[in-house]
């Protein structure tokens, strides 16, 4: 068995738990906001909710293909590491959280992306220190992303910031 199927505990919707996990960290961020909330239904603007929705943009197209995945494990590693991306980015500017299809190398459609971008300070080659263990919430995010079936990759963002991704497997 792949190390990654060892540790999934079933299907999830990439789209659903990837919504649902940011609107509760923005709507832990503060009270609602209606004149600047932007709703989920096209797949892309704001997380409506608090005023913490500002700061996330999603772009979660419809018709993601299920993953190979544990549902609520992922959604508290998404939490976490797109709160981690909220508190390093500066005010006003927003955390884009976007999912995506990719081909692997043979060209084969065969994993989902999910990418949550900061533009927060780093310093050069900060993607390394996270990438090899130090990542946004330490041990925990290690654990529940492996709980969930996911493995993390960290980039430079251009023009700064740091840019997590979470690679799963199509169900």
């Amino acid at each position: 068995m792949a190390p990654e199927t060892q540790w999934a505990a079933g299907v999830a919707d990439v789209r659903g738990t990837v919504a649902a996990a940011v609107r509760a960290v923005t709507d832990a961020a503060g009270p609602a906001d209606p004149a600047g909330a932007a709703g989920l239904p096209g797949g892309a603007g704001g997380a409506g909710g608090g005023a913490g929705a500002h700061a996330v943009r999603l772009q979660l197209p419809q018709g993601l293909p299920p993953v190979v995945a544990d549902g609520p494990e992922l959604g508290r590693a998404v939490a976490e590491l797109v709160g981690h991306a909220v508190r390093r980015s500066p005010p006003g500017v927003r955390v884009l959280v976007r999912a995506a299809v990719a081909a692997g190398a043979d060209g084969r459609l065969d994993r989902v992306e999910i990418r949550i971008v900061d533009r927060g300070t780093s310093v050069p080659g900060g993607a390394r220190y996270w990438s090899t263990g130090g990542l946004p919430g330490g041990p925990a995010v290690s654990a529940l992303l492996r709980a969930a079936g996911a493995r993390i990759g960290v980039e430079e963002t251009p023009g700064g910031g740091l840019t997590a991704v979470l690679v799963l497997r199509l169900a």
